[in-house]
């Protein structure tokens, strides 16, 4: 995305909405685990590594936060509404209809102090439907996430639509993904696009996309919406969606409120790339990781804006293992005023998957999702960023995560690693494309948890003389698992893996022949 200006940019605002309602509003392998050498002698049928994936599209990368406007709205977490002078209380949102729904009005200063710690406190959920959470590079062929969407219907509504509102090519984006719905057993009568775009697509030289923009108030397609059982956000650019759904004035489109009053009768809403990036609010708008801790590094600075709020108690992150990301997540989570402690990192080809009522996500696809505890963390003070006291975990297709509590729970062919580590020697702590195992799955797993000869495990980066460590440490509730699924492809499962990040300064020596 082309620069922008410094008042167009917007890194956070304290404004953005908590809760669920606005009622005004490097290569991966498919093991993950074990790769190389020893990867063969545990068992046969592992592949070598999976390509990387393209983004949805390829305008994706960055987009700027938009202000916040809407400050006297009704705020909802963890089942308590609180109310600064908004409309009345809906007790039709909560998920136990015969639990009160209590009114507390007090002085802003109170209840902005409360807030934080519900911010704290709460945790991650859906509305009242599933949410289909895809970190991007989602292949065609990928029938487990395909079908958890779908499958996730209504049986009595089940209507598709799809939002193209992020993409650069907005109706080739929405065909393509109604082509791979079709593929995996939807009916294409029941497949329709809703004309919201910013961008006119020059595939459809009959039609110019760009003038769906104000259709956030159309009655012709806020009625699709309201008679779907699925809604998809595609990829693009993440503050492409929320410019669309959400007023100049802060205000939520009719759109965005159709799009809620779904979720809360029981439909489905997914979305990949940046149809992930805006299931949280805030949101990352973008950002490279070594931008945002390494200051006046190359690279785009890491930006927080409002996002949609489908998911609570957590910030999502996506593209996660294969652009990187885990010191952006890491950023953006001890961002000074940013309320969210737990953070979703989710890979691409891969699916977080959040149903209502139930107390863990599961995860789907070929990869992983990350969880970054940092509700005990500290960031120190100065201008080198520096963390300590992080907590990650790890699951994969068939493991579950406990949002609230940063539990995993691995699927039931996954056996301990702890006890019964199946490597014994020392670690090598370093950086670059010589040193092999530099997926977090090989580093926390293979490195630390499943070699009896460390604790732990470091891993260096840089840009010209400043750089960052990686410090991965074993504790007492450290816990690790690894085994080969269904398909044969083996991965991990890791939680309470300790993760500290301190800055360091670089001299590079050539030496001498």
């Amino acid at each position: 995305m082309g620069d922008v200006s410094g008042a167009e940019r917007v890194q956070f605002l304290r404004g953005v909405g908590i809760g669920t309602g606005e009622h005004h509003h490097a290569d991966h392998g498919p093991a993950g685990g074990p790769v190389g050498g020893h990867a063969a002698d545990r068992g046969a049928g592992v592949p070598a590594g999976r390509r990387l994936h393209q983004s949805d599209h390829p305008d994706l990368g960055g987009a700027d936060g938009l202000p916040c406007r809407g400050a006297g709205r009704l705020r909802r977490m963890a089942g308590l509404h609180l109310e600064t002078g908004a409309g009345p209380c809906r007790h039709g949102e909560h998920r136990d209809a015969a639990r009160p729904c209590r009114r507390i009005l007090m002085p802003r200063a109170i209840f902005t102090a409360l807030l934080a710690l519900l911010a704290l406190a709460g945790p991650a959920r859906a509305e009242e439907g599933t949410l289909v959470i895809v970190g991007g590079g989602l292949e065609p062929g990928n029938a487990a996430v395909h079908k958890a969407f779908l499958n996730a219907r209504p049986a009595d509504a089940p209507a598709i639509v799809i939002i193209p509102a992020a993409s650069g090519e907005p109706q080739t984006s929405a065909d393509s993904f109604a082509e791979a719905l079709v593929s995996h057993g939807a009916k294409a009568n029941d497949i329709a696009a809703i004309r919201l775009a910013m961008i006119d697509d020059p595939a459809t030289e009959d039609v110019d996309e760009s003038r769906w923009a104000a259709n956030a108030a159309s009655a012709e397609e806020i009625a699709k919406i309201s008679k779907a059982g699925a809604i998809w956000f595609t990829g693009g650019d993440q503050s492409r969606i929320t410019a669309l759904l959400i007023g100049a004035d802060g205000r939520e489109t009719p759109m965005l409120a159709a799009i809620r009053q779904r979720l809360r009768e029981g439909a489905v809403v997914g979305g990949s790339s940046a149809g992930a990036a805006i299931m949280s609010d805030p949101m990352i708008t973008q950002g490279d990781t070594l931008a945002a801790l390494l200051p006046g590094s190359p690279g785009e600075p890491m930006a927080l804006g409002r996002g949609l709020g489908f998911v609570t108690g957590a910030l999502v992150d996506q593209h996660f293992g294969q652009r990187a990301r885990l010191g952006r997540l890491t950023a953006a989570l001890l961002t000074p005023g940013q309320p969210r402690r737990m953070g979703l990192g989710i890979d691409e080809d891969t699916a977080l998957i959040l149903h209502p009522g139930a107390a863990t996500a599961e995860v789907a696809g070929s990869g992983y999702v990350t969880l970054i505890d940092a509700r005990a963390a500290t960031r120190a003070e100065g201008d080198r960023f520096a963390a300590a006291n992080l907590l990650l975990g790890l699951a994969a297709s068939g493991d579950a995560i406990d949002i609230a509590t940063g539990s995993v729970t691995p699927a039931p062919y996954r056996k301990p690693t702890i006890g019964q580590e199946y490597a014994n020697s020392a670690p090598i702590n370093g950086g670059g494309m010589a040193l092999g195992g530099q997926t977090l799955a090989q580093v926390a797993g293979e490195s630390l948890l499943d070699n009896a000869a460390a604790n732990v495990v470091e891993r260096h980066s840089f840009a010209g003389r400043h750089g960052v460590t990686y410090r991965f440490t074993q504790t007492e509730t450290s816990r690790g698992h690894w085994g080969r699924g269904p398909d044969g492809t083996a991965h991990y499962a890791l939680s309470g893996v300790r993760f500290d990040i301190e800055p360091i300064d670089i001299t590079i020596t050539k030496a001498g022949r």
